[in-house]
């Protein structure tokens, strides 16, 4: 008998049908020679794992990946195509919002319903419903319509509803991305309790720090496909890399992947550093990056150009992510395609809002450029350090003819990942210490 919390999923596929209108799906039903006007879509396509009992799991992936249909089948609500999924012990499910909450009722009368689904008695019920109603802390409103809460209520219902049956397997889809700052981390409070007493955790999420801070295994499915399983810090670069550059790295750590045309000189024992610094071709080479945002908006007057750059810290070259507070160098190479007497070389920092973090060009740091000739290629860089909160953050770098004369300007151009070993609220991490005094 497997032990409490285990999960073993063995060859498992997922096909679902998909007709071009509701009536096609009636004519093939009826079609006297059953002819086939359907096309198959395999959500999943012969996953096999095993998941230990009291490990915490983390499931990453692009939309369509097969996450949540990979989920619902080991939670039961769906049936797999193909294989054999073994669940030992009572499993607890946040799938979709709305998934088992009858709209009519309210959220105390749904909280009694789903815990007696779960296979609590009336007895365990009622003397858990007092602990769900103050988690959930929606105060009046727990004994309201459903239909009448918004998203964020309704989320924390159905999450202490969960959370407060105490399974052996807690399943969550994306649910967390829903409640406020202050509910997440009341959220991630409990889990912690929940794996100190060894429940299994599976959630999937798109909040990649959450997965390297709270994960002790971490899945990556692409295309239905499990690609990638291993450290959460390894498979969160490899994600990484899948949503900047749109593709896998082939053989290649994440987190040094290798600009052309470095990727020759480092069989040589050349760094990927070196040749980057020694390369003066004028050829654009900025998409080659692995952090470079396909959605860049570039924008100027003409007379120089950023042609390549290069991100440098302790985690490698060009890193899927980087922990807060890291020193980074970002080196930045230009072309100029007229004479220039004094040029100025600038970057910013921007969060996913646009907000921006950071800026400052040579001008501002007081270190003048010499007069450069049309034709030159110059490499220059920027050391700093990032004491930020975790999320996504993008580097745009430019290039002005002076103060007034913007040359070249590629804003979003590098998407930087930064994750964190602990908790806090804000854009930046502003070292805080504490003490009972």
């Amino acid at each position: 008998m497997s032990d409490p919390g285990s999960i073993s999923v063995r060859s498992v596929s997922k096909k679902y049908r998909q007709f071009s209108s509701p009536t096609q799906r009636l004519h093939e039903a009826l079609h006297p020679f059953r002819r086939k006007l359907h096309r198959e879509f395999w959500a999943l396509h012969d996953l096999t794992f095993d998941i230990e009992a009291g490990k915490t799991v983390g499931v990453l992936g692009m939309n369509g990946s097969g996450k949540s249909t990979l989920l619902q089948i080991i939670a039961g609500v769906l049936e797999p195509t193909g294989g054999e999924v073994e669940v030992s012990g009572r499993v607890a499910a946040l799938l979709e919002l709305g998934a088992g909450f009858n709209p009519e009722l309210s959220g105390r009368e749904n909280v009694i319903t789903n815990q007696l689904m779960l296979g609590l008695t009336r007895r365990e019920v009622n003397a858990r419903l007092g602990e769900v109603e103050a988690f959930a802390d929606i105060g009046m409103h727990f004994d309201q319509p459903v239909k009448t809460y918004s998203s964020g209520m309704f989320m924390r219902v159905a999450f202490a509803s969960a959370i407060c049956v105490d399974p052996d397997i807690l399943i969550i889809d994306e649910a967390l991305a829903v409640g406020d700052s202050k509910f997440q981390e009341k959220c991630f409070r409990r889990l912690r309790e929940f794996q100190d007493r060894r429940r299994t955790v599976l959630f999937v999420t798109h909040d990649r720090a959450s997965v390297v801070q709270f994960c002790d295994d971490a899945f990556l499915l692409h295309h239905g496909a499990l690609v990638a399983r291993g450290k959460p810090k390894t498979v969160v670069d490899l994600y990484t890399e899948l949503l900047t550059t749109g593709r896998l790295p082939s053989g290649r750590p994440a987190s040094t992947p290798l600009p052309a045309p470095a990727a020759q000189a480092a069989d040589a024992g050349t760094s990927p550093l070196e040749c980057f610094l020694a390369e003066r071709s004028n050829a654009d080479r900025l998409a080659a990056n692995p952090l470079y945002n396909l959605a860049e908006q570039r924008w100027g007057n003409g007379g120089a150009r950023v042609i390549d750059a290069l991100v440098v810290a302790d985690a490698g070259v060009n890193p899927g992510s980087l922990l807060a507070g890291s020193q980074v160098d970002v080196h930045v190479k230009v072309v100029f395609d007229s004479d220039m007497e004094a040029p100025l070389v600038g970057m910013t920092l921007t969060n996913t809002q646009g907000t921006v973090i950071y800026g400052t060009h040579s001008g501002w740091l007081r270190v003048p450029i010499a007069a450069a000739t049309a034709g030159e290629v110059r490499g220059f860089r920027f050391r700093l350090r990032l004491p930020l909160s975790v999320g996504a953050y993008f580097l745009e770098l430019a290039v002005a003819r002076d103060q007034d004369h913007v040359t070249d300007v590629r804003s979003r151009a590098l998407h930087i990942e930064i994750l964190r070993d602990r908790m806090l609220m804000g854009l930046v991490d502003l070292d805080a210490d504490f003490a009972a005094t």
